[in-house]
């Protein structure tokens, strides 16, 4: 871990110049600024009110709803075309840009100031804040040199102003993880593995079937690095047990300076009822003794429990996922865990969230949630992790959450579109969005 740890330092040298600030992802994609459609990807220009550069990424997709990515074993730049279209993303922090001149989100744009050529103004906020900044197709400015992502895929590490990642060649998942400490250049190495456990019953509950990470093999076929977010695209291969096909996902994983989302579309072969007794699945990070001071806590369930202690608990709280993220925090610092899924649910659900402490990995705790596919009929859903890295309080993550659940608006030329920042793209789910056909 002192090896680690002192990797991570070199590679956060890279980022002394970005200031630590929450850093809130704002995601367009290019028919919400059609002023711009058909503009070389490379002319694109943010800039803000005072005339400062502003870090911007813009990520080609396909009609099939793929990431255009340009690394990796088997890249994909071929597909992409350089011009902006209208299923391609745009990305840039909305902390980045500067209050808005006034509070009357509804003005045009169209101001005598605005009319050059191929440039549109963006607005973006909610009811009580609001900030601005100029997109523009204009290669007479340079090319912003800031960046928030840092990866060396050689060692399959990400790091931002926010947190580290390590993940292995043939995992998707991290396998050691921390935050940053209150000291620049500093880190809480908070978690090792993603504990992943998939428990089913077979003949009529009499035989016990356990799969766990080690039986979800995923290769990184190719990924595209930039300076607001990392892209890794995987098929990840998950073997169901003795007669049933294999399940695949396909896998978009996407870290930004203080957000990690990872959408995975996953096919059910089977209604689990029909051969198994109370599957699920549990993901739970593993607590290292750094920590032992974090309280976890689920508020919306009214659960607290301090990671460190002499006491062993082995605890399963009922609640519904979709709408109780889970934190661990210590003095402000740490991470807050949202699930969110199409999987239906139902009274007899019983999913909810759970903790060991000590954990059954060796580590001080785990500390996650129990996801129910007993009941669930066969087909394809989506199942979206999206974890936040913060500095401030419980309240303020509280407020991050209710950011994905209700996203900014943003208004371009007077017309109103959202943050589509919770629109990941999965296998099917970009063109149910785009109304494209598979």
């Amino acid at each position: 871990m002192a090896a680690a740890g002192r990797s991570i330092v070199c590679l956060s040298a890279l980022l002394t110049a970005v200031a630590v600030c929450r850093a809130e992802p704002v995601v367009l994609r290019g028919e919400q600024v059609p002023a711009l459609l058909g503009a070389p990807v490379s002319s694109l220009r943010l800039v803000g009110r005072d005339g400062t550069l502003l870090p911007l990424q813009v990520d080609e997709v396909t009609e099939e709803g793929e990431y255009v990515c340009d690394r990796g074993t088997e890249p994909n730049a071929d597909s992409g075309n350089a011009v902006l279209d209208s299923s391609d993303e745009i990305v840039f922090m909305y902390e980045d840009c500067l209050p808005c001149r006034d509070n009357d989100q509804r003005r045009n744009s169209d101001s005598p100031e605005n009319n050059r050529i191929r440039q549109v103004l963006l607005r973006i906020g909610s009811t009580d804040r609001c900030r601005e900044a100029l997109l523009c197709a204009d290669t007479s400015l340079p090319v912003c040199t800031r960046r928030y992502i840092s990866y060396d895929h050689t060692r399959q590490l990400c790091t931002t102003p926010r947190y580290y990642a390590r993940f292995a060649p043939d995992r998707f998942h991290f396998v050691r993880a921390g935050i940053a400490g209150k000291k620049a250049g500093t880190w809480i190495d908070l978690t090792r593995e993603l504990r992943i456990d998939i428990q089913l019953r077979a003949l009529w509950g009499l035989l016990p079937v356990h799969y766990t990470e080690d039986n979800l093999i995923c290769f990184v076929k190719r990924y595209k690095v930039g300076p607001l977010r990392l892209i890794r695209r995987g098929d990840l291969h998950l073997r169901l047990g003795p007669g049933i096909r294999g399940s695949r996902a396909a896998v978009n994983q996407i870290c930004y300076p203080s957000m990690v989302s990872v959408p995975v579309s996953i096919s059910l072969p089977v209604r689990f009822k029909h051969f198994f007794r109370d599957a699920y699945l549990e993901m739970a990070p593993v607590i290292t003794d750094a920590g032992a001071d974090f309280l976890f806590s689920v508020p919306g369930c009214a659960i607290g429990r301090l990671v460190g202690g002499c006491d062993t608990v082995t605890e399963f709280i009922p609640c519904e996922l979709n709408a109780n993220p889970f934190t661990l925090l210590r003095e402000g610092y740490g991470l807050g865990w949202v699930v969110q899924s199409d999987i239906p649910s139902h009274p007899e659900n019983r999913s909810g969230f759970m903790f060991n402490r000590p954990s059954i990995r060796s580590g001080r705790a785990d500390c996650g949630y129990r996801l129910m596919i007993q009941d669930v009929p066969r087909g394809r859903y989506t199942v979206v992790n999206r974890v936040l890295f913060t500095r401030r309080d419980n309240p303020a993550i509280a407020e991050e959450f209710k950011a994905l659940r209700q996203p900014a608006t943003v208004v371009c030329n007077g017309k109103v579109s959202e943050n589509r920042l919770t629109y990941d793209i999965t296998s099917g789910e970009h063109r149910r969005n785009t109304g494209k056909n598979p």
